[in-house]
């Protein structure tokens, strides 16, 4: 991620992240966990924090081995911890999706990458910073 600092008398536009909450449900069972997650269109892979895995794993079940290596926007390459797939639902809009395990070193829990943004058809209204979601007859309006 990459932030910008103000400097002193300049009164341009501050963009900000675009986070938002959702829920990741296991279809077996039923449970579910609500989390907060930070939209990246440039992220290719969705991803979710290994600090956050211990803390969400008994409601969601267990990941799967994964063989994927991540790249990082430094160029760092970090071996995947696994892999969970199950339901994604914002607002009611509900997809299947995969999720890669890595450390994310604190920058963020949950990375909802472009896979997830495509799968739930998403357009980002920029002036507004508002996205809408949509699927199986449901669209949702998610606003920054």
């Amino acid at each position: 991620m990459l932030y910008s600092v103000k400097s002193a008398g300049n009164d341009s536009h501050e963009s900000m992240p675009f986070v938002c909450h959702f829920v990741l449900r296991n279809e077996k069972t039923g449970t579910a966990a609500r989390i907060k997650g930070l939209v990246d269109d440039g992220a290719m892979v969705n991803v979710l924090d290994a600090a956050l895995w211990p803390k969400i794993r008994e409601r969601v079940g267990d990941a799967t081995k994964s063989a994927r290596t991540l790249r990082m926007a430094n160029g760092v390459l970090v071996q995947s911890q696994g892999q969970w797939t199950g339901e994604f639902d914002f607002e009611g809009v509900s997809v299947q999706s995969a999720f890669e395990i890595f450390p994310s070193g604190g920058a963020w829990s949950f990375l909802i990458g472009k896979p997830l943004l495509e799968a739930l058809r998403a357009k980002h209204d920029y002036d507004e910073d508002i996205i809408s979601v949509s699927g199986k007859g449901r669209t949702a309006l998610l606003k920054n």
